[in-house]
């Protein structure tokens, strides 16, 4: 017999409206941008109308938490698949505004012809169109009179009274209709409710471990879970687009007074892409500083009252759980720590361009480490400015955290911690590095990793960052540097051009790799056209800047001046191991 895990049940549309009106079921979405378009809307209600099925929704109640007397604390129960159809519902049957992208409020106006049973999204000739009701949702509001309605809008709507009353009848019966309702056992752990989600959404958008978080703090007013959300929400947009702060406030103007919006007004006036992370990234910065875990879905039974140690869900532990949350919250977006964070980034070489730029993974464990050592420790500033900077690239060239990010900040977070206590952890960084970045691996690991094509590759960005670090010039130039030319209106050019090999039988994989690409100005690079290097080194006037520290800056071979097609692949090999030497010399002067 099947260890069965949900229920199937049925629920009443307009009751269940009812219920996320009264709060008693959790509704994110009504919350948030609502993506749907309008016509998607129509679709629906027309479904309902001609007695289509419309799916199911599922919800799911995390386990009820232990109160001190003995009695149960009750969870609300969130609806975490079909919340983009039940706001639809709401938008159309009840007339609640929605938030657009732009968090703007507005209404979505569903129109209904009674004469062809038609419905469509109101438009200005719609609406002064006579045979179309205009908006669906008065029928649904308090106080409406039916047979007034139907005396007085027969004629105008060209149906008898009798014939019209039968229509709007039918049109109310929506809000009567069912909709199936899969109910997630509340025993069941995180990671199983995330998977059963994705098996039954396997051709829609994934479930995430941060969709389930921020859902929790979603329903949560006690312990201000909402407003944690909000605040962390409206930071990453106003932190993208300066021009939403206007929006929000107007939006969610009893938000905008709080003292959690005033603590990240400060993005408004701030504006870099170094560091831009998402809902879920910042969800793992607070998590690993408030809790030294790296794992969502541990987040998710934290502030549902899990406590790890008794296994067990009680009100204290949430209530521990929320406090903790909460100043990790206020800590990750403090306006001085998250400035001088970015700082630190731009010390390293990163540039907003997307070529000097680490993936996410290595720059948000980077943030946690920094505010770990900050909070945990009595390191000198420079002490944890080295540390981090070290880690992350570190962490970057040895790809630390590339299969499962979560288990890696799991696992560094305990070892660093475990290592703070015994006053390890100076140790503990130099033996961890040490370890990884042995001569073996800048010798011969590093420059095999850079046998790439493609410019997206996490070392050749590490490269970048080595030439912004250094205030290299761009190649062939004297008074242009590298980060001029990424800022700017530079090319990243092939060393050996592509007409050229191609010209002498060498194929795209071959001609592009890394290894070939070098920033330079657009003037010099229609100087080389597609000559041979040893045909473009010799003329004058395109190396007229040229110098011995100019190759070396761009980990250039002093022998490409002797070379052609044939000497290409000993090109790339020197080229490479002069690239790690940069590389390496980025990290040791950090």
């Amino acid at each position: 017999m099947s260890d069965k895990r949900y229920s199937v049940d049925h629920a009443n549309i307009g009751i269940l409206l009812n219920w996320i009106e009264e709060k008693k079921i959790g509704l994110p979405e009504m919350q948030r941008p609502f993506v749907w378009k309008s016509t998607q809307v129509r679709d629906l209600i027309d479904s309902l109308y001609r007695g289509y099925p419309i799916g199911f929704i599922v919800t799911w109640q995390n386990p009820d938490a232990d109160l001190k007397m003995g009695d149960k604390g009750q969870n609300k129960e969130i609806i975490i698949d079909g919340q983009q159809r039940i706001t639809a519902l709401s938008a159309a049957l009840k007339g609640n505004e929605v938030v657009d992208d732009k968090y703007l409020k507005k209404r979505i106006y569903i129109a209904f012809n009674p004469t062809t049973e038609e419905f469509a999204t109101r438009s200005a000739a719609i609406a002064k169109d006579p045979k179309w009701i205009s908006d669906i949702s008065i029928f649904n509001k308090p106080g409406l009179d039916e047979f007034d309605y139907v005396i007085n809008n027969a004629e105008r709507l060209g149906l008898p009274q009798n014939k019209l009353s039968k229509k709007i009848q039918k049109l109310k019966a929506i809000s009567e209709s069912e909709i199936g309702v899969i109910k997630l056992d509340s025993k069941l752990p995180i990671d199983q409710v995330t998977d059963i989600f994705n098996r039954i959404n396997q051709k829609g958008t994934r479930l995430s471990s941060a969709d389930f978080a921020m859902s929790r703090l979603s329903s949560d007013i006690v312990h201000h879970g909402n407003d944690l959300r909000k605040e962390i929400e409206y930071f990453i947009q106003i932190y993208k687009d300066k021009a939403l702060a206007a929006n929000i406030k107007k939006m969610d103007k009893e938000f905008a007074e709080s003292d959690y919006y005033r603590h990240i007004a400060w993005a408004e006036n701030e504006s870099t892409n170094i560091f831009e992370p998402d809902f879920g990234d910042l969800l793992h910065i607070c998590l690993g500083i408030g809790f030294l875990r790296g794992k969502l879905s541990q987040l998710v039974s934290l502030i549902s009252g899990r406590d790890f140690e008794k296994h067990t869900y009680t009100a204290d532990a949430m209530s521990d759980s929320y406090q903790k949350f909460g100043d990790a919250v206020q800590y990750v977006l403090n306006e001085s720590n998250f400035k001088r964070y970015i700082l630190l980034l731009k010390s390293m070489g990163m540039v907003d361009k997307s070529y000097a730029k680490l993936p996410d993974s290595y720059v948000n464990f980077g943030y946690i480490l920094y505010l770990y050592l900050k909070k945990n420790t009595n390191f000198s500033n420079d002490q944890i400015e080295k540390y981090t900077k070290q880690w992350i690239l570190m962490t970057a060239l040895v790809k630390r955290y590339v299969s499962s990010p979560e288990s890696g900040f799991d696992r560094d977070l305990r070892l660093i911690s475990e290592n703070n206590k015994t006053n390890r952890l100076p140790d503990f960084f130099e033996e961890t590095i040490s370890q990884n970045l042995t001569d073996e691996f800048w010798n011969l690991t590093l420059p095999n990793n850079l046998v790439a094509q493609t410019t997206q590759l996490t070392n050749w960005h590490i490269f970048q960052m080595s030439q912004i670090h250094a205030k290299s010039h761009a190649w062939l130039e004297r008074d242009k540097f590298t980060m001029d030319t990424i800022n700017e209106q530079g090319n990243i050019h092939h060393i050996f051009p592509k007409a050229y090999l191609r010209k002498h039988g060498f194929k795209q994989g071959e001609y592009n790799q890394v290894a070939n690409y070098v920033w330079i100005t657009q003037p010099r690079n229609l100087e080389i056209a597609d000559r041979a290097p040893k045909d473009y080194m010799a003329d004058n006037e395109t190396i007229k800047y040229h110098s011995v520290e100019n190759d070396k800056e761009n980990a250039i071979p002093t022998t490409l001046k002797d070379y052609d097609y044939h000497q290409y692949s000993q090109f790339l090999d020197e080229r490479r191991k002069l690239m790690a030497k940069n590389i390496r010399q980025l990290f040791e002067s950090l």
